[in-house]
């Protein structure tokens, strides 16, 4: 499964419509295993859009490998010329049809992938087998929602879910050194990556939250943190 975290740049050369090439750095995944590779490769070819049609319709169902080949390329998958020959040259070579389901087809794995919108695929924080993982990324991350293979919104957070907050104004002593700063009131909220360390702190706001009796928001606008760990002073 691709979460989102494998992504990693490289370095690719595309062929310009008149036979020149230019190197481009472009995005990457990088899975565990071939298996999720393919599966994901496959979802991505059958859903993948192009504002509010299908990049590649007319894919699905097809049996003809040359039109399959033709297709993909006219969508835009690949900008070498001679994609299509190559692609039909290896097929044939290697006798690939002989692994076409021809009786029952086989249904491609089902994903759900958090996006700001289905569009937007550059947007993506995670692609999950499991609904439920899929929701909690989207919960963590304003403007996300949660789509199935077929781009349609399965899931999508409401402003109204995030804990009410109540305005305070008084201090705490921390007293310990990696104490975490969260992006909201709670553990399913983001760290973001910095610690209070020891000493003096203006609460601003409190608000209950996973993880803790209490949180509360720092007045330096640093974030939340878990009043367990603070003693009012």
């Amino acid at each position: 499964m691709w979460d989102g975290k494998s992504v990693y740049k490289k370095q690719t050369k595309e062929q310009n419509a008149d036979g020149s090439y230019e190197t481009i750095t472009a995005d990457f995944r990088a899975y565990p295993n071939v298996e999720d590779s393919i599966a994901d490769h496959s979802a991505y070819l059958l859903g993948a859009m192009n504002g509010s049609k299908k990049r590649y319709e007319g894919i699905a169902g097809m049996t003809d490998y040359k039109k399959v080949v033709q297709l993909i390329k006219d969508g835009g998958y690949a900008t070498s010329l001679t994609y299509v020959e190559k692609l039909c040259s290896i097929i044939e070579k290697w006798n690939l049809t002989q692994y076409d389901v021809k009786e029952t087809a086989v249904e491609p794995e089902k994903w759900y992938r958090v996006r700001k919108t289905w569009a937007d695929a550059k947007s993506q924080k995670g692609a999950y087998k499991v609904l439920k993982n899929a929701k909690a990324c989207a919960d963590k991350n304003d403007g996300y929602s949660v789509y199935d293979w077929n781009g349609n919104v399965v899931y999508a957070p409401s402003k109204t879910s995030e804990p009410e907050q109540k305005k305070v104004s008084y201090r705490v002593r921390v007293s310990i050194k990696n104490l975490n700063i969260r992006k909201g009131p709670g553990t399913n909220y983001d760290k973001t990556g910095k610690y209070t360390g020891i000493g003096v702190f203006t609460i601003v706001a409190e608000a209950d939250g996973e993880g803790a009796t209490k949180w509360g928001k720092l007045k330096s606008g640093a974030g939340w943190i878990s009043l367990d760990y603070g003693k009012k002073i």
